[in-house]
């Protein structure tokens, strides 16, 4: 007995969007930080590359920058432990290290990063920040699209 195609299309679109999902960081140095309004920030950040190690968005860059807010109005479309208050905490983790001097792991989950121009991959927005620790690795997660 064959199984029904609609059953087969389920599953198939499962793992795909299971893929997408993915996500990944790299461990970066905080060149600057400003943030304005509360949410709203600019983050320049150096990756510490690794040969193990090389993040489809931060580690092709000599200089990262990100230019992110936090989205309420797309807030809907991440898990709900993606809120303004751990968008601030994020950025509150984010001033501490960079008065500090230390380094960070910065990452991103499904869609996390959406080019500021084409054809400047190294300059990205994001609609939320979230801190994530796993395995006792540390790091501040950026949502841009539905996950």
């Amino acid at each position: 007995m064959r199984p029904p195609r609609l059953f087969v299309a389920l599953i198939i679109g499962t793992i795909c969007a299971a893929a997408m999902a993915g996500g990944s960081h790299e461990s970066v140095e905080i060149k600057s930080i400003r943030i304005t309004n509360g949410t709203d920030y600019e983050l320049v950040v150096a990756p510490l590359k690794s040969p193990e190690r090389l993040d489809t968005y931060i580690g092709r860059c000599p200089l990262f920058t990100v230019r992110g807010t936090y989205s309420r109005l797309h807030s809907i479309q991440f898990p709900s432990f993606v809120t303004r208050e751990a968008h601030l905490v994020a950025l509150a983790h984010l001033s501490e290290a960079y008065s500090k001097g230390q380094a960070v792991n910065l990452g991103w989950m499904g869609g996390g990063f959406s080019l500021v121009q084409a054809d400047a991959p190294c300059v990205v927005r994001s609609r939320a920040l979230h801190l994530l620790t796993e395995q006792g690795v540390t790091s501040v997660v950026s949502y841009h699209d539905a996950i």
